[in-house]
């Protein structure tokens, strides 16, 4: 009885430091966070910019978000993309931290495209983010009496990333994620989707769409300006030439 006594103290020793570390170790974390998303610009190449605010209404709720990075994964419908090129020139210059889910072909109209993602990536300062990102508008097929084409950006997920993955001890359930994951380092590919407030609502892009009705109308002028084109060329070509002749002479 001594030994089974024994090793029933143990057990409940085993269970009180588990429950102690595993239990009691959690936090209870309100992640109080907004997010403002605005399309900046007009015509077909604009900025969609997003302010991200962190809010600490409890002193003890800053080591939630100090020194974490913050990513945002964009959904863009297949009307709307953005240039992995010049994505890849903003890292290179260090202005915008930004890269495409997809693969993206720019230059498909709307109606042979896909939608995309984006990942935006930033770091919090004083509980305050400020992400953006380039976006280009496709062109859709004509259509009989033209008008517009309206495409819908939706809201994105938010993610975050800490140094010390403090936000293990949440009691919150967090859904882990990793994305630009080499293998090369754990810490760098783990993130945790975090819940946020959209304060504004989804961006409506309207783009123009050709109007099948001036398809003859485009086709002559088109043709006419092209004949003209090649005549001046023609003539130029043929004044220098005469030009160089005499000279010669």
């Amino acid at each position: 009885m001594s030994v089974l006594h024994s090793r029933f103290l143990v057990n409940i020793v085993f269970l009180c430091l588990y429950f102690t570390t595993h239990v009691s170790a959690k936090k209870s974390c309100d992640f109080n966070i907004k997010v403002q998303q605005n399309l900046l610009n007009e015509g077909f190449h604009r900025n969609i910019t997003y302010g991200i605010v962190f809010n600490t209404d409890k002193e003890e709720d800053i080591w939630l978000y100090r020194g974490c990075i913050v990513a945002l994964d964009q959904p863009l419908p297949p009307g709307v993309y953005s240039n992995p090129d010049e994505l890849n020139e903003f890292r290179r210059i260090k202005k915008l931290n930004a890269v495409t889910k997809n693969r993206i072909n720019i230059e498909l109209p709307t109606e042979e495209s896909e939608s995309s993602n984006v990942y935006i990536f930033g770091r919090i300062k004083q509980d305050k983010a400020y992400l953006w990102l380039p976006v280009h508008a496709r062109y859709h097929k004509a259509v009989k009496g033209g008008g517009t084409a309206r495409n819908t950006v939706k809201s994105p997920k938010l993610y975050l990333r800490c140094p010390d993955q403090r936000l293990d001890v949440c009691d919150k359930a967090l859904s882990p994620d990793t994305f630009l994951c080499n293998g090369s380092s754990k810490e760098k590919c783990s993130w945790k989707q975090i819940p946020f407030t959209m304060v504004t609502e989804p961006l409506i892009w309207d783009v123009p769409v050709g109007d099948l009705d001036h398809y003859y109308t485009v086709a002559v002028g088109t043709g006419l300006v092209v004949v003209m084109g090649s005549v001046y060329l023609l003539q130029a070509a043929h004044e220098y030439q005469t030009k160089r002749r005499e000279r010669a002479l």
